[in-house]
């Protein structure tokens, strides 16, 4: 919010204690262009009037007994004002700069600040700032720093990953958890993005270590895929290059020349022993193209 529009500045005070909000409203109505428009006990209690005064700027004051609770509803309620007034929590521990500031409030000072820390804060908040009191940067630089648990798995997402890890491909993952398998890409990218993943190898890999996925849901160590992603193994070849082709005369099988068995009437012949030389036709007769028949006898 430009200052340049503003010509006096609204603000409003939430506080338990009538000596903090007189208190917090003598600094304020001190300053040429800042004025309190709103003061009350409990966010429940003054909301109302708070909307219709129109802050820029509202002060809460958070306490042991309520730790920031109020923050939430009042940012929510100030979300619909037509001019977004932000919000500056006010505490005596700075331990709650972490709670405030995610609850939703745009800066965060401690009850023994200076007062020109208040109106500088004031100042920076409307601003577009986040004005934070000195004593409570140990605190947000622990939060920035303290490593971050992952994202949590949904069911689903853990139902995928499991049947992934014990190497089952996307279609018949979808078979499995009847869904269709646009829909298994997607646990899949969302997996991913949770886990910093790139491919479905590290992915598994990521959620076991990270104790999202228990070891025994993973066989693919050792273990062939299970089920219908098992893929059966090629039959072997038969080697003909020995047998006799059917089609072939009885003969033409004795590859080694075996003459006697040349000369042997054929079963059913009724008259003599063919000829070697149309024996010799029938061993060298082309595979496709029948032996010349016997023609004695006639």
């Amino acid at each position: 919010m430009s200052l340049a529009h503003i010509s006096e500045i609204r603000v409003a005070v939430i506080a338990s204690h009538p000596i903090t909000i007189a208190g917090l409203a003598a600094v304020i109505n001190a300053q040429p262009n800042m004025t309190v428009v709103a003061t009350a006990s409990s966010v429940a209690g003054g909301l109302t009037d708070i909307m219709q005064a129109e802050p820029e700027a509202v002060i809460v004051e958070l306490g042991p007994a309520n730790e920031g609770l109020p923050v939430p509803a009042l940012v929510d309620a100030l979300r619909h004002q037509r001019n977004r007034a932000s919000v500056i929590a006010f505490a005596e521990e700075p331990e709650h700069v972490v709670t405030a500031l995610k609850a939703g409030a745009r800066g965060f000072l401690l009850k023994d600040c200076p007062t020109d820390d208040i109106v500088t804060g004031v100042h920076q908040v409307v601003r577009g700032a986040v004005p934070v009191s000195p004593r409570t940067l140990p605190h947000l630089v622990s939060e920035v720093m303290a490593p971050t648990a992952p994202p949590a798995l949904s069911r689903r997402e853990r139902e995928v990953l499991a049947l992934v890890a014990r190497g089952q491909s996307n279609p018949r993952i979808a078979q499995s958890l009847h869904v269709s398998e646009a829909t298994v890409k997607t646990h899949m990218r969302r997996v991913f993005h949770k886990l910093q993943a790139n491919d479905r190898a590290s992915a598994v890999a990521l959620a076991i270590s990270k104790g999202m996925l228990a070891p025994n849901e993973s066989q693919t160590t050792g273990h062939p895929p299970t089920g219908g992603d098992r893929m059966d193994a090629p039959r072997p070849r038969r080697d003909t290059s020995a047998q006799p082709d059917p089609g072939l005369p009885r003969a033409a099988a004795k590859a080694d020349g075996d003459t006697e068995a040349l000369c042997q009437p054929r079963q059913g012949r009724a008259h003599g022993p063919a000829p070697a030389t149309e024996a010799v036709a029938h061993q060298y007769a082309p595979p496709d193209q029948p032996a010349p028949a016997h023609r004695g006898g006639r």
